[in-house]
């Protein structure tokens, strides 16, 4: 997956969920804990870590980034910007 961020009215981040996995089993938490210690529904973190969530706003996922002690880039592959009418841009 990559990693997303569209320029200008809606921003969305795509991100790997195998990452939020591993972040969250190395302390030793389940979806429950994490959840709650977010706020980040339980659903909703299930779905990034199987890949079914495509589009996350990135205050989920800096919630997430947050409670785990990461940086929101270590969830993503690749970093991209899309400015509207023009290609993407990696940085």
């Amino acid at each position: 997956m990559e990693c997303t961020i569209q320029v200008k009215h809606e921003q969305y981040l795509n991100i790997d969920g195998a990452k939020v996995k591993i972040a969250r089993v190395e302390k030793d938490w389940t979806i429950t804990k994490l959840a709650e210690i977010s706020g980040v529904t339980r659903k909703t973190i299930g779905e990034i870590e199987k890949g079914n969530k495509k589009r996350i706003r990135p205050s989920t996922i800096q919630q997430i980034a947050i409670t785990l002690d990461k940086q929101v880039e270590y969830f993503c592959n690749r970093i991209e910007k899309k400015i509207e009418g023009e290609g993407f841009d990696e940085l």
